[in-house]
């Protein structure tokens, strides 16, 4: 079944290795992102977002409840050790982590982009559904086997072996969760990322021409990006959009050209309509989507709107700052922002090992 997944998305995805454009023309967005499982089950709200998480960590420690509830029944002295699970902004503090490391995995394979944005999404949509508190995953193996599933879907296929090998893991860990992680996926493994829109909507700027360090400015906002629920709540031409204009703040040409590609996208008769494409009549921007959010509830928006509401939620993942303050600007300091301090992380693992060590006495 996932096989014919990747199949299908190849067959979207035409010849073009560069852009979300076939031929690398933006005169002809895919057609497949609307009608795409992403769009129609991956793109979620906030508070979706949040209740996801929160109903799967509440899963988690009920049911490690009941483990220790029944050892307490069992045990000779009438208990069993109590152990806090990690809180919810730690565990957040690890899928993080994990995201980067997914990300210099992949680049220490010299695997390409689009295996490492897919994988970092497989790794974020399984975890809205699954907590770092459930033992039955650990969090390296789930972002081997999100690598490794990557892989096949992009078809550019690592063995197990070797992802193994190379993360000092054994590889039949890996091949044992494979099967899960996708039946919780529900084997919707379509991605879509902001990578190929960046170089297809720069290809679009011609008068004013932007400078060629546009592009790879724009690529490393989309690391950053990547590394925050934005993929998860808007469609990813929007998100390219984003990305180009953060990355052209601080070159006063660069910020001409994208400004003058967004007058574009945004004249005609209705404007820009959010619903898969760009402006009616051109279909200049794939992946803007009515279904991430309240404001796009009637199926229309404006297209600074759609970019105000990334920069709002991307200001507040860099730590909050007041929302009338935020500008697209900001996304720039997400480069920094997003990189989890390694001794937190430190000591989060180590309350996690402790906590699934109790859960296995209990259980």
């Amino acid at each position: 079944r996932s096989l014919n997944t990747a199949t299908r998305r190849r067959s979207c995805h035409s010849a073009d290795p560069v852009g979300p454009f076939h031929g690398g023309d933006a005169g002809e967005a895919m057609s497949c992102y609307p009608s795409s499982t992403q769009r129609r089950h991956w793109t979620l709200s906030a508070d979706e977002i949040a209740r996801r998480r929160s109903e799967a960590r509440a899963r988690a420690i009920d049911a490690a409840n009941e483990a220790r509830a029944a050892r307490v029944g069992g045990a000779p002295s009438g208990e069993a050790p109590t152990i806090d699970p990690p809180t919810a902004d730690e565990e957040a503090l690890l899928r993080r982590y994990y995201e980067v490391k997914i990300q210099k995995v992949c680049q220490a394979f010299s695997l390409p982009t689009k295996v490492r944005a897919t994988a970092v999404a497989l790794f974020k949509r399984f975890l809205t559904r699954t907590s770092p508190l459930d033992r039955s995953h650990s969090l390296k193996v789930t972002m081997l086997t999100s690598i490794y599933i990557a892989c096949k879907v992009e078809e550019n296929y690592v063995s197990a072996e070797e992802i193994g090998k190379g993360m000092q893991e054994d590889h039949n860990k890996v091949l044992a969760a494979e099967l899960s992680i996708l039946a919780s996926l529900e084997f919707q493994l379509v991605t879509y990322s902001p990578y190929r829109a960046v170089d297809a909507l720069a290809r679009e700027m011609i008068e004013p021409k932007p400078s060629d360090g546009l592009a790879p400015r724009a690529h490393a906002v989309c690391d950053a990006i990547m590394l925050t629920d934005a993929p998860l709540t808007f469609p990813p031409g929007v998100l390219a959009l984003a990305a180009l204009r953060a990355a052209a703040a601080e070159s006063a040409p660069d910020e001409a050209a994208v400004n003058a590609l967004l007058n574009r996208l945004q004249s005609g008769p209705d404007g820009f309509v959010s619903d898969g494409f760009g402006p009616t009549g051109d279909k200049a921007v794939e992946g803007t989507s009515k279904t991430a959010g309240a404001s796009r509830r009637d199926g229309r928006t404006s297209l600074s709107a759609e970019l105000d509401e990334v920069a709002a939620a991307l200001g507040g993942a860099r730590g909050g700052e007041d929302e009338d303050d935020v500008t697209i600007a900001t996304l720039q300091s997400l480069l920094a922002a997003t990189q989890p301090d390694e001794d937190a992380v430190r000591r989060v693992d180590k309350k996690l090992r402790a906590w699934h060590r109790a859960l296995a006495a209990w259980g």
